[in-house]
């Protein structure tokens, strides 16, 4: 149902097929997509940690995983990948990677200096399919410069009057998990490549709308402030602007992290058969490259 945005039949009929090809080969034709587009899908990529790395060592540096750096259970295919999949919650702190619950439009590593440039999301296996569109784990990206070119016609004045604040004022904010240099830049920053006034790189958290309360001291005209955030924040999570599609095992989703936002639609993580639970087995192993 969210596949007639105009960017999702773009990723998927605009995809570089790996299967046969070597890193290097399928490097190069993603680095066309990647040049054109922004954003580039890789169908059938083999299911290897390090062809994986391998290949991602031709866009930059593959950074330590989130597990690696923090404090919470550690059972990642490599210190390098984080593996998304459901486990049922015990006790203490859990990784979001591990809930069920759809995951909100976000930038990688958004606290993080110097920011990192790319985000990657291999599907090992893609998990229960019987269960209802929306609730498959479906990936979810947001265009920044798309998002903001449809705002810019719809809302005129308001939403200039929101991009200008949060492009103009600088905040710092830490991780839940992980300690890492801090970025001061303002969510919204400029790029030097830049095709245009809205083509801005994006740092976006998760909980920044909670984040944030904490740090209102530093942040001047807190309350207008709050406005153009949750104004961000609510178009971001708007699925009319969702580009949206489920990836199939074997896919990887490579995209530029100043320009897009990555998320996931809900996912069914069990269900009773015969008094059992079962839990369901979908995995997929996303890599920030800086």
């Amino acid at each position: 149902m969210y596949t007639e945005n105009a960017l999702a039949h773009v990723i998927q009929d605009e995809s570089v097929s790996g299967a046969g090809k070597s890193v290097e080969q399928i490097a190069a034709a993603a680095r066309e997509g990647m040049e054109k587009n922004r954003i580039c899908l890789i169908r059938d990529f083999a299911l290897d940690p390090d062809l994986y790395l391998a290949f991602l060592g031709e866009f930059g540096e593959p950074l330590m995983n989130y597990s690696s750096l923090s404090e919470l259970a550690k059972t990642d295919p490599h210190p390098q990948i984080n593996r998304v999949k459901y486990k049922k919650k015990a006790e203490g702190a859990q990784s979001v990677h591990y809930v069920a619950g759809g995951l909100r439009p976000h930038s990688a590593r958004s606290w993080r200096s110097p920011r990192p440039s790319h985000f990657a999301m291999l599907m090992v296996e893609p998990g229960w399919r019987e269960v209802p569109a929306g609730e498959r784990g479906e990936s979810v990206v947001v265009s920044w410069h798309d998002l903001f070119v449809r705002l810019a016609e719809r809302d005129g004045e308001v939403f200039q009057e929101h991009f200008d604040r949060l492009s103009a004022t600088p905040i710092t904010f830490e991780a839940n998990n992980v300690r890492e240099e801090l970025s001061s830049l303002p969510l919204l920053y400029p790029l030097a490549d830049a095709r245009g006034p809205y083509d801005v790189g994006v740092r976006l958290k998760q909980d920044l709308r909670d984040k944030i309360v904490g740090i209102k001291d530093r942040i001047p005209d807190f309350e207008a402030y709050r406005k153009s955030l949750d104004y961000l924040l609510d178009a971001s999570a708007d699925e009319q602007f969702f580009a949206c599609f489920p990836l199939e095992r074997g896919d990887l989703l490579l995209l530029d992290n100043h320009r897009f936002a990555h998320g996931r639609l809900k996912i069914v993580g069990e269900y009773v058969v015969d008094d059992e639970a079962r839990s369901n087995n979908r995995e997929l192993w996303s890599v920030t490259v800086h």
